[in-house]
């Protein structure tokens, strides 16, 4: 099984709880891969999907599992919109597929909606994690994804944006669990 693993705005490879996930699911033998998205700071949507399909260009698809954090999930659910195939699974924390009016987001959300038809038809699992205090997404916007992938959120008490400001800045056992848990 190999796992995708993706920051979001302003992030980079390792960035909160990434790298402790990255380490567990090597030590578990799982192929890691976490690529730094380029110009993370003001993302290109286009460039940030060439990375994601050049960083699982001899991947089996259907072994795959991604994990977004953040602006990390429409940048996943951009690849599974145009994958051949179907993906394992895909765990979003904290992410969202709305053009919400953050401007932090807004310049990267308002040059395409995501395609949800095309989503489930190349995506075997999904898993949407969030918090019920989130900063940063409106709580509309966290459920909004749950209900267009057709899943029951996974909603976490004062977890924040599962970011360095939380108590999940540097581990996220139960992210470990749900992957391990995927059939």
């Amino acid at each position: 099984m190999t796992v995708l693993i993706l920051h979001g705005v302003g992030g980079y490879a390792g960035i909160h709880w990434l790298q402790w996930m990255h380490d567990e699911l090597v030590a578990e033998s799982y192929t890691v891969i976490m690529p730094t998205l380029p110009n993370s700071d003001r993302p290109d949507r286009k460039q940030w999907l060439q990375v994601i399909k050049n960083a699982v260009k001899d991947v089996n698809i259907s072994e795959l599992i991604i994990v977004g954090h953040s602006l990390g999930v429409p940048a996943a659910l951009d690849f599974i919109e145009q994958v051949g195939g179907k993906v394992k699974a895909l765990i979003s924390v904290s992410g969202f597929s709305d053009n919400y009016g953050s401007p932090i987001n807004d310049f990267y959300m308002r040059e395409k909606n995501i395609d949800f038809v095309k989503v489930k038809e190349h995506l075997e699992k999904s898993f949407v994690i969030y918090a019920d205090d989130d900063p940063h997404v409106p709580q509309t916007s966290l459920q909004l994804l749950a209900d267009s992938l057709g899943v029951e959120p996974i909603v976490i008490p004062h977890g924040g944006h599962f970011n360095s400001d939380t108590k999940f800045k540097k581990e996220f056992p139960l992210l470990l669990e749900i992957i391990n848990n995927i059939e």
